[in-house]
């Protein structure tokens, strides 16, 4: 299919898809509100996010102005389009790590599951349709008419922010183990890996890339740049560097229930580009709900994934000092929402099992900070945009990992951490 080339306002340089037009906007209102028919009015496209601010997919928002044929009556509606494109260096990741295939059965089958058993707890968008033809893309309501907000990710996550996160999660991840007695079939056939598609033998070359040159870069911030800096830690840095992706696949494959471990559905992507939070209209600085998008790599693993992931790209620098006490509303969610869905299947899991499960998965963290991190804070710049082409290859990929291990909150925050991840010999070969 091709793309149009008349201009949309708000669109910049993002060209919109033929397929994204008033049919699909019909299609998605019959199949998502349950109408026979309806007749679209008048259908605005703009995009949804800003330049930088999504990686695998390409997002706009429709606002439909339609009338529902049985009743006659003119309403209008905000819908957002995810497009999943399979050109550039996104098709080929997006194929390999199943994101449209796993982001549809979340969609429809799983979250809508998982609300259900948890009294109607909202924890993400209705998927109003789903289609891979003639490409990929997912239809949703549109959590800001809802009220929901990003926040700015470069500043971090406040305490209650991640208060909210973290108790929002837990009852995700508690539903799942009910879930999980239903459907555990569907749990291993369609999200048994996280990154490392088991199919594909070796990793792709775009994943290597983007692990193995963010450490290269900090590797050399660390060691050119990072006055009084224990350069014995850069040392083992550069030790690791080799084994540093099979390290990471190692850590995430592994069989958490063969010592005693549990399983979770794990979104798998949780950080703060993935969340949005609606607040008190009468008190604005007041946070009340969060909800999550982009379930694109959920991950049926141990919940260190998900836990070591948010913890540590999430938190603001103040935070970072309370992190124990986010653990612990964690635990405190999921365990009162075991309680309340009389699970059963196996011994609610202890804090001390929580613990032991975000311990198991620690490297993730490292990976996290390393990696996901210099990301979620690089500082904004008119000289390039952040995306996924530019995270690869070229000179904006070098230029953007400059800025981004440069950054003065990145180091503020890193440094501290890389001590830390030595003292507990996750830097060790």
């Amino acid at each position: 299919m091709g793309e149009r080339t008349d201009t949309i306002a708000g669109l910049d340089d993002i060209a919109v898809p033929e397929y994204i037009d008033e049919r699909l906007a019909a299609k998605a209102l019959v199949n998502g509100l349950g109408l026979q028919s309806v007749r679209i009015v008048e259908c605005k496209i703009t995009r949804a996010t800003a330049n930088g601010d999504n990686y695998m997919s390409d997002v706009f928002r429709l606002a439909v102005r339609y009338v529902a044929e049985q009743s006659g009556d003119e309403r209008t509606v905000s819908l957002v389009v995810k497009s999943l494109p399979a050109t550039g260096q996104r098709g080929p990741m997006i194929e390999e790590v199943q994101a449209y295939t796993k982001e549809a059965t979340m969609f429809r089958d799983v979250v809508p599951a998982l609300s259900q058993l948890t009294g109607g707890t909202f924890f993400a968008a209705r998927c109003f349709y789903a289609s891979d033809l003639p490409e990929r893309l997912l239809v949703f309501e549109d959590l800001k008419a809802l009220g929901y907000v990003t926040v700015n990710r470069q500043a971090g996550l406040d305490f209650e922010h991640c208060a909210l996160v973290m108790r929002k999660i837990g009852q995700f991840h508690a539903a799942s183990m009910r879930f999980a007695e239903q459907r555990l079939e569907l749990l291993q056939r369609q999200f048994h890996f996280n990154m490392f598609n088991p199919d594909y033998g070796e990793a792709s070359g775009q994943l290597r890339t983007i692990f193995e040159k963010g450490l290269e870069a900090l590797i050399a911030v660390a060691r050119e740049r990072w006055d009084g800096f224990d350069q014995t830690i850069v040392q083992k840095l550069e030790r690791l560097a080799p084994v540093y992706v099979d390290r990471l696949r190692a850590c995430l494959e592994q069989d958490c229930e063969a010592d005693g471990g549990y399983r979770v559905l794990n979104h798998g992507d949780l950080w703060s580009n993935n969340m949005l939070f609606r607040y008190d209209p009468t008190v604005p600085t007041t946070v009340q709900d969060v909800a999550f998008v982009d379930l694109q790599i959920s991950f049926y693993s141990s919940p260190g994934v998900d836990l070591n992931y948010a913890l540590a790209n999430c938190p603001n620098y103040e935070t970072r000092a309370r992190l124990d006490e986010l653990i612990e509303l964690y635990y405190a969610s999921f365990r009162d929402t075991l309680e309340q869905l009389q699970y059963t299947a196996r011994p609610i899991p202890s804090l001390a099992d929580v613990r032991r499960e975000i311990r198991r998965m620690e490297f993730f963290a490292l990976v996290s900070v390393v990696s996901v991190l210099p990301i979620v804070v690089m500082d904004h710049t008119d000289e390039l945009v952040a995306n996924f082409e530019n995270l690869i290859d070229g000179k904006d990929a070098a230029r953007a990992r400059d800025i981004q291990y440069n950054g003065v909150n990145y180091q503020r925050i890193v440094r501290p951490m890389l001590i830390e991840f030595n003292q507990r010999k996750m830097l060790d070969i």
